[in-house]
C-alpha cells in the first residue's frame, strides 16, 4: 500500500461500532456497511476504496458485493483537513466540491440532481499509524429526469485510506 500523507494522530472514538462488534473484529479488519432506503446491501470490501489526493480531496468509493466491477457509491469531500468532524455537502457555488453519485445497473443518480444537495460524512476517528478512517456517511441521490427515483444511502466504515 502506498504511503498516506501524514495524518493527525487522533484516538479512534468508541461508539461508532458496537463494543461487541469491536471486540470480535481484529484491528486490521475492514468494516464497511451500506443501506439503501433503509435496506442493508452487502458492500464489497476488496473492491471498495478510499483515496486521498495530493490536493487533499477525499474520495470514498463504496462498491456493492453483487456488482464488484461496478461504480457503486462515490462521495467526494474536497479540502479534507484529515481530522475528525462532520463534512456536509455543499452546492458547487461554494467553491467546494462535496457531493455523491451512485451507479448500479441502469440506475445513475447524483446528489446534485436532488432539490437539496443533502448529505454528510462524519469522521469519528483517524488512525495515523494504520492510515485508517472511521465514521459514518449519509446522502440522498436522485436520478436525473422526470420521475427519477430518490435514494438514501448510508452506512459506517473503518477503512484504510490510500494515497492517490
Amino acid at each position: 500500500m502506498k504511503r498516506l500523507l501524514p495524518l493527525l494522530l487522533l484516538p479512534l472514538l468508541p461508539g461508532a461500532v458496537p463494543a461487541r462488534a469491536q471486540a470480535a473484529l481484529p484491528e486490521s479488519a475492514r468494516l464497511l456497511t451500506l443501506r439503501i432506503n433503509g435496506q442493508p446491501v452487502a458492500a464489497d470490501t476488496s473492491s471498495s476504496r478510499f483515496f486521498l489526493g495530493a490536493d487533499r480531496a477525499l474520495r470514498l468509493n463504496i462498491v456493492r458485493a453483487d456488482d464488484p466491477d461496478g461504480e457503486g457509491l462515490t462521495i467526494i469531500i474536497d479540502r479534507f483537513p484529515i481530522q475528525a468532524g462532520t463534512y456536509g455537502f455543499q452546492e458547487i457555488l461554494s467553491g467546494r466540491n462535496r457531493d455523491a453519485s451512485y451507479r448500479f445497473g441502469t440506475v445513475s443518480a447524483y446528489s446534485k440532481s436532488c432539490g437539496q444537495n443533502t448529505g454528510n460524512v462524519t469522521i469519528t476517528g483517524v488512525n495515523a499509524s494504520r492510515h485508517w478512517l472511521m465514521g459514518t456517511y449519509s446522502c440522498q441521490v436522485c436520478e436525473a429526469g422526470r420521475g427519477g427515483k430518490r435514494l438514501t444511502l448510508e452506512g459506517t466504515f473503518r477503512y484504510p485510506v490510500e494515497k492517490e
